[in-house]
This record gives structure tokens, sequence and C-alpha cells, in this order.
């Protein structure tokens, strides 16, 4: 078996080029800021999504740099977006980020490059139709419910820290059919700290010091280890219960591809750890992003009670496409998703000389695209810093240019598990609007922490209300 953060590049991926250090014969490179010295790369770092977004606002669609000697190009236009991620995916591997991400979560499908991506996306398909996700949303509904019973009114709680937890409970039980609760605590705690180093160590060259003594890149090793340790006892309880199963794990233990060939072990550990990360991380900063922009809308909350009678009644079971409907609950994850993407950077690296959106990008390019940036055009969301679920009444979405707006990214690489998290949200929702909240203390919005995932800082200290 080969661990997540020593395992070597599959041999059946794309080769890597090498990096662009030099403009030299680059004659016709989109505008961009100069590299300063180093500043440039500070200013990167210090705030990622600003830097994006400043220079989307200075030089539009398009814009170049360099960035630890090597050239980046980031394309913030629907047509760039739609180039990279859909009509010529194919001339693009993972970037930066993703490489640092095989370091936790190995060959899974959020990091996967083709051919196995797609073998193992087809695998994975089944329990994300949509009559699976009608029988998950009745386990939801109860789990939330359980859990919203245990918060007291007046009671102070972390908003992020509930919601992680709630939807810890909900990826256990549906993905997994078991309890494993006793590794809540610990699989937050590393999950943080690997997140937090896979986005503070992407730049070219940081890579080198991760068999080094200093203890933050020891952190991310241990990170890494414990949550692939906790991946394998999971499997290693399910083998050994002499039944696979009907859930996904189970699904994932028995599937088998157009050769009848079945996932390694290796394989089935890296999508545990991958449906551990986007099952419940992802859904619970989105869910408190929209508490915090949430807090004094009251008006908002009375329409969600509402339709928690009308589109979630209590007494008959829940239908996805009834509860995805529901207008308030979906405008809501819509403008929470716009302003807070739970992926909002992703990185790209070309594989051969391409044109992208009339701009000649060359082999061995990093390209960057971004959910933050791109979802804050002013040509296409007015007001664009500005919480508006109003805006997406009258089939708004509907008249975006394509790829305008894309939180679970595009093509073959959209998150094949988006309705799962998008019925989730709603449920969550709708569920606190009938009975009671965590409504955020403090009437600013979370500090952004953005790493691999969009977080909010500090927990989100809040109340509970009715």
């Amino acid at each position: 078996m080969a661990r997540p953060y020593t395992a070597e590049r599959p041999v059946e991926y794309p080769a890597k080029p090498k990096a662009i250090r030099s403009k030299k014969g680059l004659t016709n490179l989109p505008k961009g800021p100069n590299s300063l010295g180093g500043l440039l790369t500070l200013r990167f770092l210090s705030d990622t999504p600003k830097f994006l977004l400043d220079l989307q606002n200075k030089y539009g669609d398009t814009a170049s740099f360099f960035l630890g000697g090597e050239l980046f190009i980031a394309f913030f236009g629907p047509e760039g977006v739609t180039d990279v991620l859909v009509k010529k995916q194919h001339s693009f591997v993972k970037g930066v980020g993703f490489e640092r991400m095989h370091k936790v979560l190995g060959k899974g499908l959020l990091t996967n490059e083709e051919p196995v991506h797609l073998r193992h996306r087809r695998m994975m398909q089944p329990p994300f139709h949509h009559g699976q996700l009608n029988d998950y949303a009745l386990n939801m509904r109860s789990i939330t419910k359980d859990h919203i019973a245990n918060w007291q009114l007046g009671q102070e709680v972390s908003a992020n820290e509930e919601m992680m937890r709630l939807t810890f409970q909900i990826v256990a039980r549906l993905l997994f059919s078991t309890d494993i609760d006793k590794y809540a605590e610990g699989v937050q705690h590393h999950m943080g700290v690997a997140i937090d180093r896979i986005e503070r160590t992407m730049l070219p060259g940081l890579d080198r010091f991760d068999e080094s003594p200093l203890p933050y890149f020891k952190k991310f090793k241990e990170s890494a280890e414990y949550l692939a340790d906790v991946a394998e006892d999971i499997i290693s309880e399910r083998v050994a219960s002499g039944t696979h199963g009907t859930d996904l794990l189970g699904l994932l233990l028995d599937a088998r591809d157009d050769e009848n060939q079945a996932l390694s072990h290796d394989d089935v550990r890296d999508e545990t750890l991958t449906l551990i990360l986007s099952g419940h991380e992802t859904t619970a900063n989105v869910m408190t992003w929209a508490l915090s922009y949430l807090r004094d809308r009251d008006d908002l909350w009375e329409k969600l009670k509402q339709e928690a009678e009308q589109y979630l009644p209590d007494n008959s079971p829940p239908e996805i496409r009834q509860i995805l409907s529901a207008p308030t609950a979906k405008a809501i994850c819509q403008e929470a998703l716009r302003l807070a993407p739970p992926v909002w950077v992703s990185p790209r690296r070309a594989i051969e000389d391409i044109e992208v959106a009339g701009v000649f990008v060359p082999k061995g390019a990093h390209v960057l695209v971004s959910q933050y940036a791109s979802h804050r055009n002013k040509n296409f969301f007015p007001n664009p810093d500005k919480f508006q679920p109003e805006r997406w009444a009258n089939d708004f979405e509907d008249s975006l240019p394509r790829s305008a707006y894309f939180p679970f990214l595009a093509g073959t690489r959209k998150c094949l598990g988006d309705q799962f998290a998008l019925l989730e949200a709603h449920i969550i929702l709708l569920e606190m609007a009938r009975t009671k909240r965590p409504k955020p203390i403090d009437a600013k919005l979370p500090v952004a922490e953005p790493r691999a995932t969009f977080r909010p800082k500090g927990g989100v200290p809040s109340l509970v209300v009715g």
C-alpha cells in the first residue's frame, strides 16, 4: 500500500511539463503585475482571494504574472473559464493546489487525472442518482432534527463547529452506514491542519520541505497519516464484518469497471478520504457563511419557515425535487455559494500549447480560474460584494453566460455530489427555520480563512435563537 503523503504520481497520468520560467519568446502574454523582487509572491500569499480579485478589477478577463519564478495565467471571464474547464479541459492537468491535495486525498475524484478519474467517476455515480437521494433525504432530515434538538435557546455555540458536527454525522450515516462519531473530533482537527498546509505550501518549490524536520511540515504529514488511518480503519471494519453493504462504501468495495476490475485498497481509501472532506467540510463552511449572511435577515428566516411547511412537511416523506425547488432556500444557497464558494480557486497546468479565449497558453504554464473572483464580476452581478438572494429570482441563473457561475466546477470535473450537497444544505436551512438556529453574535461577517476550502475564521460564536 502507498500512503497519499508519500505516493508517487501515478504512471497513468499525463506527464507533467516543465514550468515556464521566462517571458523569452512569449510576446503576446496578457498584461499583469511585475514580480517586484518577491513582493508579488508575498501579496499572493497574504490574501490570495483579494490578489485575484484585484487582478480581475485591474486587468479584466485575463492576466499573467510570475510567482516563484514560474508563469501563471489567470482567466476570469466566462469564455476563458469554459475553455479551461470544459471545451479544452483535456489540455490541462490539475495545478499546484491540487498537487498538494494529493498528499492528503491521494487519487480521489477531487485530485485524480485522466484516465483514472473517468473510470472512478463512472463507478461512483449510482449512489448519487436522484432515486438514491430521495432515500438520503429522509435520513438527512432525521439527523438534522436530532442535532438541532440538542440546542437550548440562549445557549452560546460555535456555528462552524456545530455545522461540522452535523454534516459529519450525515456523511457517516449516509455514505458509510456506521457510527464514526469517535473519529469526529480528530478528523475535524487534522483535516483543518491539512487544509491549511495544502494552501500555504502550494507555491512551486515548497514541496522540497515535505520530509524535513520542520514542525510545520511534520504536522502536515502527521495529519495526512492520521486521516489515512481513519479511512483504513473504516474500510477494515467493513471488510471484517463479512458484508460490504449497500451504502457508498459498500458500492466502492463491490464496484467493477468495464473490464470487471475492482478498485484497489488504495483507491477505496482515497475515495473515502475525498468523501469525508467533500461530504462535510465544504457543506459545513457554506452553511456557516449562510448563517452569517442571514444574521439580520429575519424576513428571509420567516420565508424559510413558511417554505419548511410547504416543501419539507413533517407528515410526508421528503422528496428531492420538491425540497430543491423551495425558492428562498434555493436563492440563499445560490448566493452563499456565489460569495463563499467552498472550492474558490481551481489551478490547472497546460500539458500542450493551447489557445484559451483567444490567448496563447504555452505548455507548462500554470493556469488559474477562480470561482471567488469570477462570481464577483460586476458585469454579471451588480453590487457583487452584497448578499442579495433576491438577485436569483425570475430565473436569473439562466440569463448568465455559461461559466459565469460555477460553484461546483464544470465539465467532467463537475462535483459528482453537487445535488447531495444542495439537498443537505436545503434541509438544514429549512429545519433550522422551523425550530431554532445559531445566530452569530458579531454583526460583522467572519474573516475569511481561504485555504484548500473557503473557511470562516474563528468558529463564529453564536447564540441559539428561535
